[in-house]
């Protein structure tokens, strides 16, 4: 897989991000959040300028570095208040990233990245009444990874020194506190509680109504009470609500999930039709196959006389020997999209049987395969029926129902191709109809064209898939006619 082809498509370096740090990421949807074991991201456009690119990285290294390093159950388990929980939050954001970016110092330079972005590069003015506080102690903290917030933060302490004299050298003897040594995620709510006391300490007795608005109120008393919904974003909102803008469902690149789906006996009266295509698909692969690793004979100045070049002594040629060179073994993966949506209701017997005889047939000659089914019993969902490295022996026929979300489909199955160690990748879908977004379909196929991936489609009893495939697609009508049109699609790519 290369690279710079994973760099220019956002759903494929999400997962790319994601495996490398070892957490699952999703894309779909019109938020960005993390469950604490799965970072979700909204669908992302198809072209992205480089400052979306940056905050899809930087909000992926960010609740990566949460999944790894923080203790939800603890924090979950103390009792806390909306700004315990929000100055908390400030500073496990800045020791998760620490932690990151000491196992991969590359993330580091995501998160400078971000925090620049962010706070200078997007800066807002400085918030008026307490809230003033709570963004110095962010800006503060962030500014130990980017210097040049030095300037913001003291623009806060201006404010605050004239505001609530006293304050900031209590709090700043936590703050280097914390710098110095924060351990773990209980930890940083210890520290946050202790800056909490640095402001009941600093606040007079509380007022009879202190105002909710921390934008107006200058009570600390009024930070001490907030609620949830009366304290500023935080870091990681901020983040989230940057790549959710202007986030719709429409025009959206998507990857689907994996769902579950019923597995289906195989008919009996279909397995001599399967043994048959399977026959015929084998001889016309394995005669390829072996014609394209037969040795062949190679001019050379050493080795056996070959007596049809003799006459390259008289002109002075001295390649008159023939050593023998082996053309290279097929190293190939073949991946194989099973559309069993609603539609193919009347036709899923044939697909299954062209899936049975495709995998067979191709493990027959040493092609690694895979067969992945859409949707599951879920909008949105895939379901692996046959994973590369199982014996073909193992696929189980499904069902059809649903809809056609073969963008999504396509796009998680180049993830998969994309850890694969065979040089050369295909993706057979068979479908008998069109897909519920052409553009997420498109996209998909131009992702994978960068890649190097080659994808074919065969149309059952239907030519819609010719219009997104012209030329790289068959349609057949019976098993009979699959030898012949999945022999002429493959012929070039595998030899």
């Amino acid at each position: 897989m290369h690279n710079s082809a994973i760099l220019q498509s956002l759903p494929l370096l999400a997962d790319a991000l994601g495996r490398a740090y070892g957490v699952a990421v999703e894309i779909g949807g019109t938020d960005a959040y993390t469950t604490g074991k799965v970072i979700r991201l909204p669908g992302l456009p198809a072209e992205a300028d480089a400052a979306f690119l940056g905050l899809v990285r930087g909000y992926i290294d960010h609740e990566a570095a949460h999944v790894r390093f923080t203790e939800f159950r603890a924090i979950s388990q103390a009792d806390t208040t909306p700004l315990e929980r929000h100055i908390w939050n400030i500073f496990e954001d800045w020791r998760v990233e620490a932690k990151l970016a000491a196992y991969y110092p590359g993330c580091r330079q995501n998160f400078t990245w971000l925090i620049r972005h962010l706070f200078l590069e997007g800066a807002s003015t400085l918030p008026s009444g307490v809230a003033v506080v709570l963004d110095w102690l962010l800006l503060t903290v962030r500014s130990w990874s980017v210097p040049e917030l030095a300037t913001r933060c003291r623009e806060a302490v201006a404010v605050i020194d004239r505001q609530w004299p006293g304050l900031r050298p209590d709090v700043e003897v936590v703050l280097d506190r914390m710098r110095g040594h924060c351990p773990d995620s209980l930890a940083c709510l210890d520290y946050a509680r202790q800056i909490i006391r640095c402001l009941k300490d600093s606040a007079p007795s509380p007022g009879q109504n202190p105002s909710p608005d921390l934008a107006i109120s200058t009570d600390i008393q009024s930070l001490i009470s907030a609620g949830e919904n009366d304290l500023p974003d935080d870091f990681g909102q901020v983040l989230r609500k940057s790549l959710g803008r202007n986030a719709t469902e429409i025009n959206r690149l998507t990857v689907a999930i994996v769902g579950n789906k019923p597995r289906l006996p195989t008919d009996a009266k279909d397995r001599a039709a399967i043994d048959h295509a399977i026959a015929g698909l084998r001889a016309r692969l394995h005669g390829l196959v072996q014609s394209s690793r037969m040795v062949r004979h190679k001019p050379a100045r050493a080795g056996k006389i070959d007596t049809r070049r003799l006459h390259g002594v008289a002109v002075g040629n001295p390649r008159v020997f023939a050593t023998h060179q082996a053309r290279p073994a097929i190293n190939t993966a073949l991946h194989v999209l099973l559309d069993t949506s609603g539609s193919m209701r009347e036709r899923i017997g044939l697909a299954n049987q062209c899936c049975r005889a495709v995998a067979q047939a191709m493990a027959l000659i040493g092609v690694s395969v895979g067969i992945t089914a859409f949707p599951g019993g879920e909008p949105g969902t895939v379901v692996p029926l046959l994973r590369h490295g199982e014996r073909p022996g193992q696929y189980q026929d499904v069902g059809a129902r649903g809809m056609t979300p073969m963008g999504e489909a396509l796009w998680w199955v180049l993830q998969r191709l994309s850890i694969l160690p065979e040089q050369r990748r295909m993706v057979l879908i068979i479908t008998d109809g069109s897909p519920d977004g052409a553009a997420n379909v498109r996209a998909a196929i131009k992702a994978a064209a960068a890649q190097g991936v080659e994808v074919y489609g065969l149309g059952i009893e239907s030519s819609h898939i010719t219009t997104l495939l012209p030329g790289r697609s068959r349609v057949i009508a019976t098993i009979g006619e699959l030898p012949r049109a999945v022999f002429s699609m493959l012929e070039q790519t595998l030899v």
